[in-house]
């Protein structure tokens, strides 16, 4: 079994907030962290790792600084992690994203026993579409706004 859990390079609008003159955030200009709900789902598959020595793989599509992201899940415990980067990927929306990701796992390859996980939403966007848009797009069953997951059998 292998849990596939994408993430999201965002802006750490604790600190300073830089706006471009056409209302669009200055990304470049701001420090980045892990979106806090991938955390919490990157958090859930550490937690199944432990309890059933499954691989933990992270998949992010982001410019190529996003590596650095990548490294620190791999700290906290994830095997394997993969950077889907292109300048052409830039401004994507959320169905562009979710192709792109889906295009990504389905290269990784799903397996029965697999699992793909998504936080809620970015805090950048706030859409919350693209977890279920991948599912769509794999012809995946979903499950959202898990408060608990366990492997049972």
């Amino acid at each position: 079994m292998k849990i596939i859990v994408c993430v999201k390079q965002v802006p750490d609008t604790s600190g300073k907030v830089a706006v471009n003159p056409d209302g669009t955030l200055n990304r470049a200009s701001m420090q980045t962290i892990t979106n806090p709900d991938d955390m919490n789902a990157v958090e859930a598959a550490l937690k199944l790792k432990d309890a059933t020595g499954c691989k933990v793989m992270v998949v992010t599509m982001g410019p190529p600084p996003a590596a650095g992201m990548l490294r620190e899940l791999m700290a906290m415990g994830a095997d394997e992690a993969v950077l889907v980067s292109a300048r052409e990927f830039g401004g994507s929306d959320t169905y562009a994203t979710s192709q792109i990701l889906a295009a990504a796992i389905s290269t990784i390859g799903v397996e029965d026993d697999d699992i793909v996980m998504c936080g809620r939403q970015a805090i950048d966007g706030d859409t919350a579409q693209v977890g279920p848009q991948i599912a769509e797009k794999l012809h995946l069953p979903q499950v959202t706004y898990a408060a608990d997951i366990q492997k049972d059998g």
